[in-house]
Formats: C-alpha cells, sequence, structure tokens
C-alpha cells in the first residue's frame, strides 16, 4: 500500500504526481473548475439555499436597515412623481372651470398658465366672474405682462386661487368656500329625487316646455344669463319635465333645478342663473309678476272703517 507521507526528493515528488491517482485526482479537480466556469453552479446553489434560509434571518444592521430605507424613499417619490404629472396633465386638460376644481385633491395643488385660466374664466356668468375676480384687474395685470401663471390648491374645506407673476411673487388671490363656489356657477350637481322634494323651489315649479318657450322669446344675451351652458343640459341623459327656480338670491345668482326623466329614475340638474335674467322669465311665466296691483285699490272697508 503506497504511503501518504511527504516525498523526501524532487524524484520521488514527480513519480507520485504523475501516477494513476495523481492524474485522477488533478482531472477531478479540473473537471469541476470546468464545470464551475461554465454552468456556476455553486453561485446557484449558494443562492438556492439562501433564498430557502431567508425568513428565518433576521433583517438586523445597518446596511440592511439603509437598504430598506432607500426602498422605500424611492417607492415613495415615484409615487410623488407620478401623481405631481398626472394632477398637472389633468389641469391642463380641463375644458372648465368645475373640472380643474373638481379634480384638486387635499394634498395636490395644480399650477395653469394665465391664458388658460382666462379661457375658463370667460365661461361662467358675467356676474359670477366679477365675484371672483374683476376683469378689469386681470386686464391690467395682463397689460403690465407682469401676470404669468394661476396656481389653484384645496385645503380646508376651501379652494384658493393665486394669480402669480414670473417669480412666484402673489398678484391677487381669491378664497373660496363650497357655498361661493355654488354661487359662481363652477360646480354642476344632480340630484335624484323630484323638485317638489327641495323646499327652496316651492311654489315656483313650471312644465319644461312653457319654461323653455318663454325662454326662447328672450334676447340671446338674456338666455345666456339664465343658462349660460344649455349645452351641459342636452348631454344629459334624459327629457326635462318641470324647471324650479328658487326663492334665494346669492351674489346676484338665483339656482334653477330642472328635473329630468333618465333611466335611472328622477333626477334633478342643478345650475345658476343670473338674477336679472331670470326675473325676466318670471314674468312671462307669471304676468301678475310684471302688473303690480294698483296703489287706488283698496281692501273693503272694515266695520271699524265706517
Amino acid at each position: 500500500m503506497p504511503t501518504w507521507s511527504e516525498p523526501q526528493d524532487l524524484k520521488t515528488w514527480m513519480a507520485r504526481g504523475l501516477s494513476l491517482r495523481g492524474i485522477v485526482l488533478f482531472l477531478s479537480v479540473l473537471a469541476v473548475l470546468i464545470s464551475e466556469v461554465r454552468f456556476s453552479w455553486v453561485e446557484v446553489l449558494v443562492g438556492r439555499y439562501l433564498t430557502v434560509t431567508n425568513s428565518h434571518r433576521p433583517e438586523l444592521g445597518s446596511v440592511w436597515e439603509q437598504g430598506r430605507l432607500k426602498q422605500v424613499a424611492t417607492q415613495t417619490l415615484e409615487q410623488m412623481v407620478t401623481q405631481q404629472l398626472t394632477a398637472q396633465r389633468e389641469a391642463r386638460e380641463a375644458t372648465s372651470l368645475a373640472q380643474l376644481i373638481d379634480g384638486l385633491s387635499a394634498s395636490q395643488g395644480a399650477m395653469i398658465s394665465a391664458a388658460q385660466f382666462k379661457s375658463l374664466y370667460v365661461q361662467i356668468p358675467e356676474a359670477a366672474a366679477r365675484n371672483l375676480f374683476s376683469p378689469i384687474l386681470m386686464l391690467r395685470i395682463s397689460a403690465e405682462k407682469s401676470w404669468d401663471r394661476v396656481y389653484m390648491e384645496r385645503e380646508n374645506g376651501q379652494v384658493g386661487i393665486y394669480l402669480l407673476d414670473r417669480s412666484n411673487n402673489v398678484l391677487s388671490y381669491k378664497t373660496l368656500t363650497d357655498e361661493q363656489l355654488k354661487s359662481t356657477g363652477t360646480e354642476t350637481h344632480i340630484l335624484a329625487g323630484v323638485l317638489d322634494d327641495q323646499p327652496e323651489f316651492a311654489g315656483r315649479i313650471y312644465p319644461a316646455d312653457r319654461f323653455f318657450m318663454a325662454l326662447d322669446t328672450l334676447a340671446p344675451e338674456t338666455q345666456r344669463g339664465v343658462l349660460y351652458q344649455p349645452g351641459n343640459l342636452l348631454a344629459a341623459q334624459g327629457i326635462p319635465l318641470r324647471v324650479g327656480i328658487s326663492d334665494e338670491v346669492d351674489a346676484d345668482m338665483i339656482r334653477i333645478g330642472i328635473e329630468m326623466d333618465t333611466p335611472q329614475g328622477r333626477q334633478i340638474v342643478l345650475t345658476t342663473g343670473q338674477e336679472w335674467a331670470v326675473w325676466q322669465v318670471r314674468t312671462l311665466l307669471e304676468p301678475r309678476l310684471s302688473n303690480p296691483p294698483s296703489s287706488k285699490m283698496r281692501w273693503p272697508l272694515s266695520r271699524e272703517d265706517r
């Protein structure tokens, strides 16, 4: 049996190295190295082992914590950028001030150009527009070439609108509550039910055909004062049945309710009209309003007056 002791001379060392056992050992080691370089099976086995035992190893240490914080920060930043880009795209694509305001969230404002804001501003009724920003003010800052953009934000149930210059200095601002937003006509509401369920329209409900027939006889300016965007009603599903006029005036605006017969049942589309224009329609629907009782008419004398 060959000995495994260290060879004492070079001849013995070479004889053992070139023996069958040495050659087989060398080829085995060489095969293992070649297979590892070719297939990386050692890394694969180590990776599978780490994957299987990963749930049993605690994530402790500064390296683990830094990696986790970096991953969370990256995901949060990506979400913020995505939300900001989405909000800006929706703001640029808004076709009305109501759509722009509805798209505002409590944590995300919107920045639009002065030109876009002016195009949305001219769509709302004139009386409501004056309560928002004075047209003269907007013409002045436009002529001064200082007005560049508009920033809008929602906070604590209010909407703030800021007119800014190129350096983001505030030229003018307005803060509106939900009630004030309704009075500007920038919100469209649809209620389920009939006009009789709304006390503000009691005694001022008219058939829709009579209302629109009377409105059709008035001047175009008056028609726009009553229904500035009648296309919204045409786009709504259903047929108008009755129209109610509110008894409340807010900032020279009166609420109008159009009762619609829709596939989902009776619905009320709420809008606002200018007081002077709505009054002209009412005088056509109720002629007695335009002919007040004569001052010469007196009640019959009571027994005490005789």
